[in-house]
């Protein structure tokens, strides 16, 4: 019997290190880009990167669903993230990183964008929602 536990007790010890072990899944479901685009010297350019950051680096502490616009009065952007409520704070982070950078290389220019990973979401604006 003893040898049974053991491997019993050895099957949860690797399912366990497994679960801890997990990463996002940053496959992309979907993406889509405004027609409309800005130049890198606009005031909006500077919007968009402070806008993107902030979704980053707020919404693993904002209950993984989090709304934020830029502080300026004009040129103003508008962005939304989400993570899914299964993973954890520090996989939340490094998913709405890797969206982060596909909406950039996605959306270059564009005056707005969003890309939806399977495990986060990203999406920036120019126009509240």
């Amino acid at each position: 019997m003893k040898p049974f536990a053991a491997i019993i007790g050895f099957t949860l010890l690797v399912g366990v290190l497994m679960v801890a072990e997990s990463s996002p899944n940053t496959s992309i479901n979907s993406w889509r880009c405004n027609v409309n685009s800005y130049s890198s010297n606009d005031a909006y350019a500077d919007n968009v990167e402070y806008v993107l950051a902030d979704l980053m680096n707020v919404t693993p502490n904002a209950g993984y669903d989090y709304y934020t616009g830029s502080p300026s009065i004009t040129d103003v952007c508008y962005g939304h993230a989400t993570c899914s409520s299964a993973l954890s704070y520090n996989d939340c982070a490094d998913c709405l990183a890797a969206a982060r950078a596909s909406v950039k290389d996605i959306c270059a220019a564009k005056i707005g964008g969003e890309v939806d990973l399977v495990d986060c979401t990203i999406r920036y604006e120019n126009y509240s929602f």
